[in-house]
């Protein structure tokens, strides 16, 4: 597999990522990832809560796009900045995780940005070789 778990893409007022993972659950982890490195210096979060976060599509796109907005829905709603992910369980259509991190505090949080959601342009997810995974999403910002 490719070294690179995510990068980052630019895009014309909006953020996007391009990820990978050796199976589908590395392939989420690393989206979890991806998107919380975006919104803050992952380093700058510890681990004091815990959240169990459970999403259901219709297809492995979706529930990409369903994961990820969970994920800043629950962000935002909560004021939490995650720093880690779980995948305890996943198909092609539903997931079930545990992510932690630690409640909002702008003081010790070094904060890159605000991703409103995520949005279905040149989304995709596939296999691109031997149970090695590729995903890009676009973030409106």
């Amino acid at each position: 597999m490719k070294k690179q778990t995510y990068e980052y893409l630019e895009h014309t007022a909006d953020a996007g990522m391009r990820v990978w993972g050796d199976s589908v659950d590395l392939l989420f982890t690393n989206a979890a990832m991806g998107l919380f490195g975006m919104m803050a210096v992952i380093d700058s979060i510890d681990e004091t809560v815990s959240m169990d976060i459970e999403v259901r599509a219709d297809s492995i796109e979706m529930l990409l796009v369903a994961w990820l907005d969970e994920l800043i829905y629950q962000h935002e709603v909560e004021e939490l900045f995650f720093k880690r992910v779980e995948i305890l369980s996943i198909n092609s259509e539903e997931l079930f995780a545990r992510v932690h991190g630690e409640p909002t505090n702008f003081d010790k949080h070094i904060v890159y940005t605000e991703i409103k959601a995520v949005t279905y342009h040149q989304l995709y997810v596939r296999e691109i070789e031997n149970g090695v995974w590729e995903a890009q999403v676009i973030f409106d910002l």
